[in-house]
């Protein structure tokens, strides 16, 4: 399972989870692009976290409460 930081270029609060989570894979995607995908999926607040697996891994990953 991976778990991937998504930010936008100049947000401070997506630096701040960056700064605390130096381990965990981070990309920084251009705003327009980052904007129209949240949009599509109903995302309103930066930055937020792509987890990936296989779908054992995320099923026990959504099952263990880690959800909202």
């Amino acid at each position: 399972m991976q778990k991937i930081i998504v930010s936008m270029p100049g947000c401070s609060k997506c630096a701040m989870l960056k700064d605390q989570c130096k381990n965990t894979k981070s990309v920084e995607v251009p705003q327009d692009t980052l904007l129209a995908f949240a949009r599509a999926v109903g995302i309103q607040s930066m930055p937020f976290v792509i987890v990936t697996g296989d779908p054992q891994e995320l099923e026990k990953e959504i099952k263990d409460g880690n959800d909202i």
